[in-house]
């Protein structure tokens, strides 16, 4: 609605008299006949807002509060909604928009609406559209399937890094039944025995309601030139989805749309049960070329991040899912991840391994993988490795058990069944004297101990019940994470040099501390020349920032010797679009390549906090931000 006529709503509102026409007229300092203009189209977007008789016109009461709540709610007021709002209005037009309306539609100034509009000019330019500004007129130039992108990106960007559910689609399109149109997928899914993920399932519902709204106004996708790869199955899914949904929507798909669904489909799910599936029949459902990539995946993290994979059912997950990516990245399809910067902010080990994995599949390829694929390769990446995790630090224990028949054999048994991944039984003992000579990490003793031990111990019954079984696990899990905490700090302390320290205040940027810290260690004969190239090279495949932390180094950990330098800036350096407070730069020869892991996962955890990122960005000598950073993990 435009500015004068919520203006005049206003004013009428603050009187409860009849106000004339020419009183509004000179009000205003228009005609009497623009008056009648104006009220005749605010009650057509308004039914029977404003109310008139012979004395001139009033405001209906019972509807103007309603009414002027809702307009000033669904006035954008940040840069980002505006820009939002903007973005909508020119996909939805192919009218070019007249610069003032829009001001004054936004309530903002004419410069303030420019500077707007340069940044929408970057943005576009990132999705392959192009803003036309001509005679202070906008409009947008570009392909159909770039806007149909953007609708989608935008939709994401509103969702603000949560998950996107149907009532969120159903906000956006309000004039669309979202409900009928996943009833259509899934039930079609269903009865052809096609398997998707919830993820997946959202993204193709906000694409197919996508595309119907720009149907039902007249925007066509066609593209003739596009050599399309899907399978038999998917097509005839999409050809079926599309037959239910126009008859419905009273729309008509065309066969590039219908060809358009179909690789979606087909790109997003599989007509493959993967319960039903052996390792062995991989190689015929998803190719060679897909096994042999994932094959190089697994050695490429086992050599680089001692993380072995190994189990069967995440062999054939992450097989399918490659199958289904390589199928994206062929036909120039990508899916977005809302979860993206969930996962780079509290999971930045998983992230960077499936960065690498993502390496490995653009070095084969040529295709570049996006953050969101690279998120999706970490949901899948990152149950392995939380499994290694659990079962990589492992603790020793005596055992006392008193001899009595064969329970001593019944309770270790039950103690390997249990504990088996995370504990290693040095000894078994039936006196407690003996325990004076264990050299264990803790002690589990079935009787009441007479003399407190130096190692922690944890009394349990002879019956080892469920209370028993708490009672070891929490002891297992408090010793665990004291030992990884001693490790790190073991291993700052071998690698850590105070002359790789640089506290600093000044003005900086990503590219400018990169290079003055890859100098600085190239000179002390921790890196060669081309170090710095190969930084940049990881930093361009994905951010190696989270949060106000950048965690960078190389692709491959392959230095002269193993070090890191620590870089702080209490006012922040511009680190692509994040600014960061803390750089950590590591570099790793390869015989110290777990150490790296290692201590990777510790310094993402403790600077995963805010608190604590201020509190070591402000000191400013060596010795401070180290005891500082050991005693944030203890």
């Amino acid at each position: 609605m435009k500015t004068q006529y919520i203006d005049l709503i206003q004013y009428l509102s603050s009187s409860k008299h009849w106000i004339s026409s020419q009183s509004l007229a000179d009000n205003y300092g228009v005609s009497k006949r623009t008056i009648k203009s104006y009220i005749g189209e605010i009650n057509q977007i308004h039914h029977g807002l404003i109310l008139s008789s012979n004395k001139g016109y009033k405001i209906d009461t019972d509807q103007v509060n309603t009414f002027l709540t809702t307009k000033q709610k669904s006035i954008p007021k940040t840069q980002s909604e505006r820009m939002a709002y903007i973005l909508k209005k020119l996909v939805q037009t192919n009218q070019p928009i007249y610069i003032y309306d829009l001001s004054e539609a936004l309530f903002i100034s004419e410069s303030t609406l420019r500077v707007d509009l340069k940044l929408i000019k970057e943005k576009l330019s990132k999705n392959n559209l192009e803003l036309s500004l001509v005679k202070d007129h906008i409009s947008l130039q570009g392909k159909e399937k770039d806007k149909r992108k953007l609708m989608s990106s935008i939709l994401y960007e509103e969702a603000n890094g949560s998950f996107i559910d149907i009532d969120k689609i159903k906000r956006f399109y309000q004039e669309l039944n979202v409900d009928y149109i996943r009833k259509v997928v899934v039930e079609t899914f269903s009865s052809h025995h096609f398997f998707t993920n919830d993820f997946y399932l959202t993204n193709m519902i906000i694409h197919i309601t996508i595309a119907l709204d720009r149907m039902k106004h007249d925007f066509q996708f066609l593209n003739k030139t596009v050599n399309y790869n899907m399978d038999n199955t998917a097509y005839l899914i999409a050809k079926e989805i599309a037959f239910k949904l126009e008859s419905y929507f009273h729309v008509q798909y065309s066969e590039e749309e219908i060809a358009d669904l179909a690789i979606l489909i087909s790109c997003n799910g599989t007509n493959i049960n993967f319960t039903q599936i052996e390792v062995s029949d991989l190689e015929q459902i998803a190719g060679k070329d897909c096994i042999d990539l994932v094959s190089e995946i697994a050695s490429d993290l086992d050599k680089y991040y001692y993380i072995s994979i190994a189990d069967a059912d995440f062999i054939t997950r992450f097989s399918l899912h490659v199958k289904n990516l390589l199928m994206r990245l062929k036909n120039h399809h990508s899916t977005k991840n809302p979860l993206t910067n969930t996962i780079k902010r509290e999971c930045p080990l998983i992230y960077d391994c499936a960065v690498h994995a993502s390496h490995v599949i653009k070095e084969k390829t040529g295709h570049r993988i996006s953050d969101d694929e690279i998120a999706y390769l970490a949901f899948h990446l990152g149950y392995a490795i939380e499994l290694q995790r659990q079962t990589n630090v492992k603790i020793s224990c005596t055992v006392l058990f008193p001899l009595y028949y064969n329970m001593n054999v019944q309770m270790i048994n039950k103690l390997q069944q249990y504990f088996g991944d995370d504990i290693s039984i040095h000894s078994i003992v039936t006196d407690e004297s003996d325990l004076n000579y264990a050299t264990s990490d803790f002690i589990i003793s079935s009787v009441q101990l007479h003399k407190i031990p130096e190692v922690p111990y944890v009394v349990i019954t002879p019956f080892f019940i469920e209370n028993d079984r708490e009672k070891v696990s929490n002891r297992i899990f408090e010793l665990k994470e004291q030992k990884k905490k001693n490790q790190f700090k073991l291993h700052l302390e071998s690698f850590l040099d105070e002359r790789h320290f640089c506290h600093s205040t000044a003005k900086s940027g990503k590219e400018d501390v990169l290079r003055f810290i890859c100098h600085t260690m190239n000179q002390d004969g921790y890196t060669n020349e081309d170090f710095f190239t190969k930084i940049m090279e990881r930093e361009a495949m994905s951010s190696t920032a989270f949060g106000q932390v950048a965690l960078p180094h190389a692709i491959k950990m392959e230095s002269s010797k193993t070090g890191m330098f620590i870089y702080l800036n209490p006012n922040g350096i511009k680190w692509d679009h994040s600014t960061v407070k803390i750089v950590l730069l590591i570099t790793v020869s390869g015989e110290d390549r777990k150490i790296f892991r290692d201590v990777f996962d510790a310094l993402a955890t403790i600077l995963t906090e805010d608190k604590h990122v201020n509190l070591l960005s402000s000191l400013d000598h060596f010795d401070d931000f180290i005891n500082q950073l050991i005693a944030c993990w203890e």
